[in-house]
């Protein structure tokens, strides 16, 4: 594994289905999420037992996803990391993200994930007025929000992430900068901003369909993003990547770690796992990838060998997506490119910087801010 790797658990559990949301999640028993966790920890034993666990530098990044986290009894946590602790001399910076939806968590759950190691929460707030959060068919109230981070804090975590959605179909701007405000008010480190996407398979997708949703303009989405923009950057966030907003020091390492492609092992039904150019997904069926645990059997995946080529273009269109950008020399050295495409991607790199669109300096290309809503396009520009 390379540097900064990270291990993601995913725990596809939910109370209900939001109507937007195309994850692998599912309803689930307290019996069936014990049974789960156990098979998780089994999971983990059996990989690291084997092999990563005495090749490889430590993690530095765990990150529990899903799903709702939150649903999971704490003492998961606390087990899992005493099992990464056997195998690895864990970092003192060693990032532990919980994803929670506010109104699963209480007090007495708060103070055991903190207690487990939990030192950064990730809360799926999508939006403030109760309109909206009964329209994408959110399980919490505002009031759970405010409530859930008071808690924490009085808990001694002060890390939060909050994800948020414009493009919400009835929502209007003055929604969206009021949901800005109320949340800047809990005083958050990071903030995820996402333009809402009819995917296939979903409620909204179904509603699509039949004609009884009504998509917001692409205008007004503009006009929500820009605004957000200009708030947060005078509130100190800093726009790190085309979504995600941090204050100084309080970015995702995790996520960090996928935008510069580097190494990562999932577990859990549906979670997916990456090591140089092999990649591979665990079957999204927490029924069967249990049984298969349980009986000692492999459990059934889908994997994809991905060519030098494709791999670099993956990290180019991830750094992209970074502030910071990506530098073509390097990519040239870990992929072993050929002169031919390195000078095709420099000399698309020179013709976008003449237009004004990218930053092109010592072979290293950067989105300039004006051409980030334009980046898939961008991106198209330099497949090969």
């Amino acid at each position: 594994m390379k540097p900064n790797w990270g291990i993601y658990i995913h725990l596809p559990f939910c109370q209900s289905k939001c109507y937007y949301c195309d994850f692998y999640s599912h309803r689930s028993t307290e019996a069936e999420r014990a049974r789960y966790e156990r098979a998780i920890l089994l999971h983990v034993e059996r990989v690291f037992g084997q092999s990563y666990g005495r090749k490889s530098p430590s993690p530095s990044t765990l990150f529990l996803g899903g799903g709702t986290p939150s649903l999971m009894d704490p003492s998961f946590l606390d087990r899992l990391m005493k099992l990464l602790r056997s195998y690895f001399q864990l970092p003192l910076d060693f990032e532990v993200t919980v994803e929670a939806n506010p109104g699963t968590l209480t007090e007495e759950s708060l103070y055991g994930w903190v207690k487990a190691g939990c030192n950064r929460l990730s809360l799926g707030l999508q939006a403030f007025q109760p309109r909206l959060l009964r329209y994408l068919g959110r399980p919490h109230s505002s009031e759970e929000i405010v409530k859930a981070v008071e808690s924490a804090r009085e808990k001694g975590l002060d890390n939060f992430s909050f994800d948020l959605i414009y493009g919400i179909p009835g929502q209007n701007p003055e929604d969206w900068l009021s949901t800005l405000e109320k949340v800047l008010e809990l005083h958050p480190k990071h903030l995820s901003l996402y333009n809402l996407k009819i995917e296939e398979g979903t409620m909204f997708s179904r509603w699509q369909e039949k004609g009884l949703l009504e998509v917001v303009s692409e205008e007004i989405e503009v006009l929500m993003y820009e605004k957000a923009v200009t708030i947060l950057e005078k509130k100190g966030f800093r726009q790190y990547e085309l979504s995600n907003f941090a204050l100084p020091g309080y970015e995702c390492r995790h996520n960090m770690n996928y935008w510069q492609r580097g190494d990562y092992l999932g577990f859990g039904s549906g979670a997916v796992s990456m090591e140089g150019l092999r990649r591979w997904t665990w079957l999204q069926d927490s029924k069967r990838y249990v049984e298969a645990i349980e009986k000692g059997q492999p459990i059934p995946m889908e994997e994809e060998i991905v060519t030098a080529l494709e791999g670099a273009e993956e990290a180019l269109f991830l750094g992209l997506r970074r502030r910071e950008g990506v530098d073509l020399t390097l990519l040239e050295h870990d992929f072993n490119l050929s002169t031919e495409v390195v000078q095709q991607w420099k000399k698309i790199s020179s013709q976008l910087h003449q237009q004004g669109w990218i930053a092109y300096e010592q072979e290293k290309i950067a989105l300039l801010p004006k051409s980030y809503l334009l980046s898939n396009e961008i991106m198209k520009r330099y497949l090969v």
